[in-house]
């Protein structure tokens, strides 16, 4: 943060390719239209306002596009929310990712797919962001080997000389209250240390199950109710060991019914453990979650009322540490969240409602 790294990047784009290689056709994306409009597109129009270069473009607010009227090259910027304008986009000479860390490496695989053909000048993608967690999939594909044709630019704060100190003192302050922040925003180092995570004991070296659901014939399957999201760990039991072997994340306790019922047709006994709040959370005004799920044949263990937070964590943690608890290979989204849940500077586990995965 504050390194200019954005600024820096916009002039390049402007000055040494835009102005000075004609036939450009520069694409510039993040992962949603809006943020880029309101940050990129308008760094761009406030840089050609500083150069005094505004009689020499042609900006269209709508379209989201600028044109170098003196070589007719331009700048076009596009959300990857909506892929299939993307791909309405041909001949694209070069590129730059904003906040590369918002996105997928299919959005980058599509976004190279773009350059192509005769260009002027050298093909290049740009990508800038911040190091947000050492497990994104930008640090084992960019950082973590060795690549010919990539190189790596690394700048803090500290290298930007024009940063006012105002600014600069927030970014040291960081260190005072959040470390995480501090080692990624100040230093940019990776993010999500074993210092602040959750699930601290669990290594995916050591707690890797290479077994399936073929292996059991009963699965057992605990089940965490959200308004608009409802979280489903589906679990095998082998001796004193636990194996996760599947998750699904769905909207409501049908959905959550459906996706059992497919498990129950493949000839395994289902054992439900949901948590207390089904008691009185309803799905509808007649029953609560609890009831539709016995209703549909299910057996459910349900307790009394959820233990406390810490005690649940620190059962999970000790598990993991006596190798009695394991994550099956492929559930790579569950080991991410493992590695990566950390507790919030109130001292609790960090929540999120983006509930929008299936099973893996």
């Amino acid at each position: 943060a504050g390194s200019s790294k954005s600024y820096s990047t916009a002039q390049k784009i402007l000055v040494e390719r835009i102005m000075a290689e004609p036939g450009h056709r520069y694409l510039v994306v993040r992962k949603v239209a809006a943020t880029l409009r309101n940050s990129v597109f308008q760094l761009f129009k406030e840089l050609i306002s500083d150069y005094d270069l505004d009689a020499s473009f042609k900006i269209n607010k709508t379209d989201m596009t600028i044109e170098y009227l003196y070589n007719g090259s331009m700048i076009l910027f596009s959300g990857l929310d909506n892929i299939e304008k993307l791909k309405s986009i041909q001949s694209i000479s070069s590129t730059w990712m904003e906040e590369a860390s918002e996105l997928d490496l299919k959005d980058i695989l599509e976004i190279n797919r773009r350059i192509r053909g005769d260009t002027p000048g050298y093909k290049q993608n740009i990508l800038t962001f911040n190091p947000i967690s050492h497990l994104h999939w930008l640090k084992s594909h960019f950082f973590d080997k060795h690549r010919e044709n990539v190189s790596i630019y690394k700048s803090t704060y500290l290298d930007n000389k024009f940063i006012d100190d105002e600014y600069a003192d927030e970014l040291e302050d960081l260190k005072n209250y959040d470390i995480q922040q501090y080692n990624i925003y100040a230093l940019g180092e990776w993010g999500v240390t074993a210092s602040n995570i959750v699930y601290h004991n669990y290594k995916p070296e050591v707690n890797t199950s290479l077994k399936t659901k073929e292996d059991f014939t009963v699965l057992h399957v605990g089940i965490d109710f959200n308004i608009g999201g409802c979280c489903c760990v589906v679990n095998g039991i082998f001796g004193d060991e636990a194996h996760v072997i599947d998750f699904f994340a769905v909207y409501d306790t049908d959905a959550i019914i459906s996706k059992l019922i497919e498990l129950r047709n493949t000839g395994k006994t289902i054992v439900l453990y949901p948590d207390a709040s089904g008691n009185s959370g309803s799905t509808n005004a007649s029953s609560s979650d609890i009831q539709l799920l016995r209703e549909a044949g299910f057996r459910v263990v349900v307790p009394p009322s959820n233990g406390a937070v810490r005690d649940r964590v620190s059962s999970v943690n000790r598990r993991f540490a006596l190798k009695k608890l394991f994550v099956a290979a492929g559930l790579d989204r569950v080991s991410y969240a493992l590695q990566t849940q950390a507790y919030t500077k109130r001292g609790e586990p960090e929540k999120s409602d983006d509930h929008n995965g299936g099973s893996v």
